[in-house]
């Protein structure tokens, strides 16, 4: 093996040699393998020194290169040395210099405050002349002008020692202080001068020198006062009109003609947000008027005496349903009544007004009170404080929470107006739910079941329909007790508050419930004659068939319309409004259930007998033992298929002018149940042959086929058993029935041509 491949691997164990070791080992194989390392380290050695000795050359080059290359670097260090001494002798001349340059900085930094403070005495000494010759002349424009531009001078040069006065040495502050007081004097006597004289372009003047002057609280406040007696004088032609909610209307209508009059002259002369003042001044005022119009509506329609009268009246009590005028038990005369419900309306217009006109305020608003949050100085300063509030309602008016205004939506919090609201609310429901009970069980008792026409034959199974006029196949109650239903939901969403909409809801609910009831007791009333008797349950199905699609329909009409004028109430609003109205489609199961119920009643007096006398008449001479010849004769000429078609034609021509398309598809469906009960109770009784199986089997399909017709749908449900028997009846005899209910199979015990067992 080379040396140098072996240099490397052991390299590692000759490392760890030791003489002594070497000197003390006995062992001939461990001598042997010492050999071989110091032979193969002696190789390596021998190897280090020929390349030394082959490359001794070019290691001389290089010492002496070395040596060469430091004789340079000692003669360079020679030369750099004075070098040095300029350079650290430059840099101590520098530092001084910078320290004179900071000082020459410093000194004309000074220089430049002093002439800027020079200038600007001189500017102000220059029209601190001109304020006092515009004191002197009554410029008041260019005074307050002078003013405004003061409050941007800084406090060293209103404090300068170089201003001097020949003609009065007052410091400069005390001459603006006093021209300032003088010119607010002046300003405000100007302003309630044209006031008086009506010079709305003075009184635009004034408005604008106030903020020039500081005084932007006593240019609001005046000029709210001014903008409350302008709205007097647009509401003085509404006194006249003796309607309160249509005072009401011009009274808001005023002032949200003067908010957005004003709104951007307010803006640009005083500054975002500065508008809310005028806004609470006139919220204040808008309920101060507002209430005085209540009050005296309250006196002039007498409303308290109207709500004692509704107290007396137990509403809850059912009131006799008579067909001519409802008897008046209620000690409540149809004039009365009439001047409840004129109350009614002006109260749902007023609550409509009020509502609206709080929403137009908090549009108007919100946006400048959000711009105000982050601004606790400017909100002191803009809105109107507990105490001026105070000052603004009369000491009669005893208020159940203290007035603060919301930093939220910039408006005042239960003001005077928030208190009679919450009374017209409660008025409101009163009136409403006395209304909506006096109207349903008004419209109840003059219904016009028994004056319809077209009603004065009864139906009869076997008799063509007579050529009569057109009949009329609901009564008056319904369309009535829906309208009174849904104006009195409308009305409650008007008035735009929760608790309205959830009371009206539930007293809607319970008139509803005496609804359902007389309609479920026009079916079982008895009458002398069969077709009164039919008229009356018909036309009680037409109406609560009718009754549940007006609901639907009453439903998502009021609540489209709740989502639409309550945009902008709160959320939890709205859902309580949402939740109320929701909560009538509970009527729906009720009326479901009056439905069914004449159904039952409708069975029994008419559709059980029709039904039975139908298939004895088609079943005369029919059997179901049949040979060949008379099974081919049957399906020539089928009998029973014939009366049968012709029976039920007859009765659906009857009762279908008489019921309303999903009405009368109710009552084939109950046809049904009643013709197939009857029919399998006979097909018990009845003997067959395969051929008589296979011939009821078409008899079945052909009714089944026929009243699908009638109902025009699939009643296959209804014939499953029929369907079922008949399969029994018309099979093979050897055929397996396994899967057939035990009543069925009992079946083949009536087939004559099967061999019963012992």
């Amino acid at each position: 093996m080379p040396v140098e491949a072996l240099m490397d691997d052991d390299l590692d164990e000759l490392a760890w040699l030791n003489l002594d070791d070497v000197s003390q080992t006995l062992d001939v194989s461990e001598i042997e393998h010492l050999y071989q390392t110091l032979e193969l380290e002696e190789a390596r050695i021998e190897v280090e020194i020929s390349d030394c000795v082959e490359h001794r050359n070019s290691v001389d080059t290089r010492l002496a290169q070395l040596s060469a290359l430091h004789k340079s670097v000692e003669a360079t260090s020679l030369l750099v040395k004075p070098m040095q001494r300029v350079i650290d002798a430059t840099a101590g001349n520098a530092g001084a210099i910078s320290g004179h340059v900071r000082e020459l900085d410093q000194e004309r930094v000074k220089l430049e405050h002093a002439l800027n403070t020079v200038k600007e005495t001189v500017e102000l000494k220059s029209r601190l002349s001109e304020l006092l010759t515009a004191m002197e002349t009554r410029d008041v424009d260019r005074a307050s002008l002078l003013v405004h531009e003061y409050k941007a001078t800084s406090s060293d040069t209103l404090d300068s020692p170089f201003i001097a006065f020949a003609s009065d040495s007052s410091p400069p502050r005390d001459i603006i202080a006093a021209a300032t007081k003088e010119l607010v004097e002046r300003v405000t006597f100007m302003f309630n001068t044209a006031v008086e004289s009506n010079n709305t372009r003075e009184i635009g003047r004034c408005f604008r020198l106030f903020p020039q002057l500081g005084e932007t609280q006593r240019g609001l406040d005046l000029y709210s006062e001014f903008l409350c007696a302008a709205i007097t004088d647009k509401t003085r032609l509404a006194q006249v009109h003796t309607t309160y909610a249509l005072r009401i209307t011009r009274l808001f209508e005023a002032i949200a003609s003067v908010v957005d009059n004003n709104f951007a002259l307010v803006e640009q002369y005083y500054g975002r947000g500065y508008v809310l003042r005028i806004i609470q001044r006139l919220q204040m005022e808008g309920a101060r008027r507002a209430c005085l119009v209540l009050d005296f509506f309250e006196e002039e329609r007498q409303v308290k005496r109207r709500l004692a009268q509704i107290q007396q009246v137990d509403v809850a009590k059912p009131r006799p349903l008579v067909k001519a005028k409802a008897e008046k038990d209620d000690g409540i005369s149809d004039g009365d009544f009439k001047d409840i419900a004129s109350i009614l309306a002006e109260v749902v217009l007023i609550g409509r007004q009020v509502a609206a006109f709080n929403r137009f305020l908090e549009s108007r608003a919100q946006p400048e009170a959000l711009l105000l949050l982050g601004d606790p100085e400017t909100q002191a300063r803009v809105f109107l404080s507990t105490e001026s509030l105070n000052k603004l309602v009369p000491l009669s008016s005893a208020l159940p929470n203290a007035m603060h205004v919301d930093a939220q939506t910039g408006l005042v919090a239960h003001t005077q107006l928030t208190s009679r609201v919450e009374w017209l609310t409660n008025v409101y429901v009163e009136l409403e739910a006395f209304c909506v009970q006096r109207s349903m069980a008004k419209a109840m008792a003059l219904d016009d079941t028994n004056e319809l026409s077209g009603w004065d034959s009864a139906v009869i199974s076997d008799v063509e329909a007579r050529a009569q006029g057109p009949m009329v196949q609901t009564s008056s109650c319904v369309g009535d007790v829906f309208f009174v239903a849904k104006t009195a939901l409308e009305h409650a969403v008007a008035v735009q508050q929760p608790r309205a909409v959830e009371a009206i809801a539930q007293c809607v609910l319970e008139a509803f419930g005496e609804f359902v009831r007389v309609m479920g007791q026009q079916a079982v009333e008895k009458w002398a004659d069969v077709a009164s008797v039919q008229r009356r349950i018909l036309v009680a199905l037409n109406n609560l068939d009718l009754a549940n699609v007006y609901l639907q329909k009453m439903v998502d009409e009021v609540r489209i319309r709740l989502n639409t004028e309550w945009a902008r109430l709160p959320e939890a609003d709205k859902t309580k409004g949402q939740n109320a109205i929701d909560s009538l489609s509970a009527i729906s199961s009720k009326l479901l259930q009056a439905q069914q119920h004449s159904i039952d009643q409708l069975s029994t007096s008419l559709l059980k007998p029709c039904m039975r006398s139908i298939l004895q008449h088609s079943y005369r001479d029919i059997k179901y033992v049949l040979s060949d010849e008379e099974f081919n004769d049957v399906q020539s000429d089928n009998l029973f298929q014939q009366r049968f078609n012709l029976r039920i034609r007859k009765l659906g021509h009857q009762l279908r002018p008489r019921l309303l398309p999903s009405t009368y598809t109710l009552v084939v469906d109950a046809m049904c149940a009643c013709l197939v009960y009857d029919w399998e109770r006979a097909i018990r009784q009845s003997k067959f042959n395969m051929l008589g199986g296979m011939m009821f089997e078409k008899d079945v399909r052909f009714v089944q086929l026929c009243l699908e017709q009638e109902a025009g749908g699939v009643l296959r449900a209804k014939f499953a058993k029929l369907v079922q028997m008949a399969r029994v009846v018309a099979e093979p005899a050897e055929t397996s029935v396994a899967g057939v209910d035990k009543d069925v199979r009992a079946l083949l015990a009536n087939r004559v041509d099967v061999v019963q067992p012992n």
